[in-house]
């Protein structure tokens, strides 16, 4: 009897335990971490779906470009502590959602007021997956309209699109500033959450200006070379990335590019700072291969030029700090003509820019002079800190470039001495002269026809 009765008792348990195995392996299939959907979230193999909460972000890439000139020029991603202006966030945002070259869904999201960041959900396959992300920019604008039944053909030639961006502008449009970027996840049974990151498709340039001069002046302008025109397809629809990572231009072979003006007029007075922000479009620079920056004011005497040296491509998102220092002096070369050996180049002014232009060969003296702009008065206070070659056509090489002695600076007698050669081209140097513990950069180009 005893027997019978541990019998029984044992079955029970036994049936007890079997409908709790069940239970948690049903539990299991079709349990989820969200708490919302009734979603499909079994993973147990390929072509399973898989609720997944994307997270989406309006930043830069992760890693921070800096360069510099003696001018302090800074190059770094365009950080969320940046983005202060109004319109340089998200106002709306979709995903194209792509595995084995169809579109699986789209999802989007509109908002009532910009945000940096916002979270979608939707249901993916198991498998690798790429995600086209988009942010300020409709679905109608790059060919995605018709699209409402799914799976759907991406269409063709999709990630080589180009797109129309107004990225040079001192106000941006009421729609903000569009947004790209293209990445590929491999989600599993183990990954719900997919971070993804939208990439700003022009860059923004600050200017600190601090009036050095002793006066008050209006800056009236500023200008920057080789910049890519507001245009119809005049960069990529989506960003491009060296081996490194990094954000590089992606600009349409097509595109023109020019000076690009920007009208500031404001009033600085002496010893006063002032900060002025504009947007320009990813570029490249052309000729030279470095930007140019020039500053106009109301004083014909003081036009600043900062020559970007180090300086060649602007990319998308890119976040430019450049710090410019307005003074009141400039320089002078006056060549020493000697009986036999003397060559006597052809000198241009222009701003901070002399050009000197040879047309023999053999040995020459450029003694450097200082002055004040506003009255011409010549300083002697100045030290002269550094000359160096910033680019050279031919290259830099003995017997190959416009040198057959490349110039020094003469510290005794201030003078810069060299020998030319026959050879044609041109070598541009920098110049750094320091005034009142103040260097100021010159740029000195000499050509040899």
């Amino acid at each position: 009897m005893n027997l019978h009765k541990n019998k029984k008792a044992m079955t029970h348990a036994k049936n007890i335990f079997t409908y709790m195995l069940a239970l948690f392996s049903m539990l299991a299939m079709t349990g989820c971490s969200f708490e919302d959907d009734n979603a499909d979230c079994q993973g147990n193999g390929e072509g399973e779906k898989m609720q997944v909460e994307l997270r989406l972000t309006a930043s830069a890439n992760s890693l921070t470009r800096s360069y510099s000139t003696s001018d302090g020029v800074t190059r770094a991603s365009w950080v969320d502590t940046n983005a202060a202006q109004e319109r340089e966030m998200m106002h709306n945002c979709f995903v194209v959602i792509v595995q084995d070259g169809k579109i699986q869904s789209i999802v989007q999201r509109d908002f009532t007021e910009e945000v940096e960041q916002t979270e979608i959900k939707a249901k993916v396959n198991l498998g690798s997956t790429t995600f086209y992300s988009f942010a300020n920019i409709q679905p109608s604008e790059i060919g995605l309209a018709s699209i409402n039944s799914f799976p759907a053909d991406l269409p063709t030639g999709f990630d080589d699109k180009y797109y129309q961006v107004n990225g040079n502008t001192t106000t941006l449009d009421v729609k903000g500033i569009p947004m790209s970027n293209k990445q590929t996840v491999n989600i599993t049974d183990k990954k719900q959450s997919v971070d993804l990151e939208v990439i700003r498709m022009m860059a923004k340039v600050e200017l600190n200006f601090t009036n050095d001069t002793g006066y008050e002046l209006n800056i009236k302008n500023v200008t920057l070379t080789d910049i890519t025109d507001n245009a119809v397809d005049n960069v990529s629809l989506l960003p491009m990335k060296d081996a490194a990572g990094k954000v590089v231009p992606n600009i349409n072979p097509n595109a023109t590019y020019n000076v690009n003006t920007v009208q500031v007029g404001k009033n600085l007075a002496d010893k006063a700072k002032l900060t002025t922000t504009f947007y320009v479009n990813e570029s490249t620079a052309r000729n030279p291969k470095y930007f140019v920056l020039s500053i106009d004011t109301d004083k014909g005497t003081v036009t600043k030029r900062i020559a970007m040296t180090e300086w060649s491509k602007i990319a998308r998102n890119d976040y430019l700090v450049i710090p410019v220092k307005l003074v009141d002096y400039r320089i002078e070369l006056e060549p020493q003509v000697f009986t036999g050996i003397g060559v006597i180049p052809e000198l241009k002014y222009d701003g901070d820019r002399i050009t000197a232009t040879f047309k023999s060969y053999g040995e020459f003296h450029l003694k450097l002079h200082v002055y004040k702009r506003s009255d011409n008065t010549e300083l002697t206070n100045w030290t002269f800190k550094s000359i160096r070659t910033l680019e050279a056509d031919p290259a830099q090489a003995e017997n190959v470039w416009i040198y057959d002695e490349e110039p020094y600076f003469e510290k005794r007698t201030k003078t810069f001495e060299g020998y030319i050669s026959p050879r044609k081209g041109y070598a541009i140097h920098e110049i750094n002269v320091e005034i009142n513990g103040v260097t100021i950069p010159y740029r000195l180009q000499i050509n040899k026809e």
